[in-house]
């Protein structure tokens, strides 16, 4: 993959929007509808906020911490009787390439999952490129930390945005691993947003069964089954840099750019939630 220096190379100190508005399509994960995403150009101080096209008025949906309801298999969002599901690509993929302010149209209650990646997403954006808004972009360093038994989330001090990840299936191909990187926009395009979403192959069944994941397939997942994964896998760790995608979009919610070293062991949507909540930085600008 060959990416575009305009936007990897977007200092993380300066807030940046798109220079052009992108649109794609593809089923909901979770609902298995047809969802159109169009991501807007949105002045300094907006913040990345959905709007329900759909619906009337268009409402919008803030992508903040405190607006983050249900957390199951995905994170969703909710403002009045508007919500959003599976959010947490999207924003991953905004927020991990830098862009600190934009408009999320979506026609439908889910996010698109493309390939079950940020990939098809970061492609748009550095085709079309981004450009930097008035002012620099607000820091804010973030503490804290939650567990649940032995799955936890919890911050080390540091002036940089640094993410560990410790998870294990128990599945020869997706087993123990400890993953730690700087999060800049060139790291996350190259190494975190190819990845997809997965799940082990009695999960699928069980989902299935219980009227879930209605539009997930081989085309947006993959599957640890016993005869191996559904599709050749992207990176040899691919399980744990989706979860690292996953988190980087879950502590978009926070609002700011954050500083410190994020620890999540075994951890899921709750506890990354739980500890955005914690952190989410006072709001200088409401959407």
């Amino acid at each position: 993959m060959t990416f575009s220096p305009i936007a990897v190379d977007a200092p993380f100190s300066r807030p940046w929007t798109l220079a052009a508005p992108i649109a794609l399509a593809s089923v909901g994960l979770h609902s298995g509808r047809t969802i159109q995403l169009s991501v807007l150009p949105a002045p300094a101080g907006t913040g990345l906020a959905f709007r329900r096209v759909d619906l009337p008025g268009a409402p919008v949906i803030p992508a903040l911490a405190n607006h983050a309801t249900q957390t199951y298999l995905s994170t969703t969002l909710v403002a009045g009787e508007a919500s959003v599901q599976t959010v947490e690509h999207v924003l991953a993929a905004l927020w991990g390439l830098g862009l600190t302010d934009a408009w999320i149209d979506l026609d439908g209650p889910e996010a698109p999952g493309m390939d079950g990646s940020a990939l098809p997403l970061v492609e748009a954006i550095l085709e079309v490129g981004v450009v930097a808004l008035p002012g620099l972009r607000r820091r804010h360093a973030i503490q804290g930390g939650v567990a649940e038994g032995e799955r936890s989330v919890s911050v080390v001090p540091s002036d940089r945005s640094v993410v560990t990840i410790a998870c294990d299936y128990g599945h020869p191909d997706a087993g123990a691993r400890i993953l730690t990187f700087d999060l800049t926009p060139a790291v996350f395009a190259r190494e975190i947003a190819p990845a997809r979403t997965f799940c082990l192959q009695h999960e699928a069944e069980a989902m299935r069964a219980a009227g879930l994941a209605k539009g997930g397939s081989f085309d947006n997942a993959v599957v640890f089954g016993p005869d191996g994964p559904s599709s050749a896998l992207r990176f040899p760790d691919e399980p744990a840099r989706h979860k690292a995608l996953d988190l980087i979009g879950d502590l978009a919610l926070v609002g700011a750019q954050w500083s410190g070293h994020v620890v999540a062991v075994k951890a899921g949507h709750g506890l990354h939630v739980a500890l955005a909540r914690q952190a989410l930085a006072p709001r200088e600008i409401p959407v």
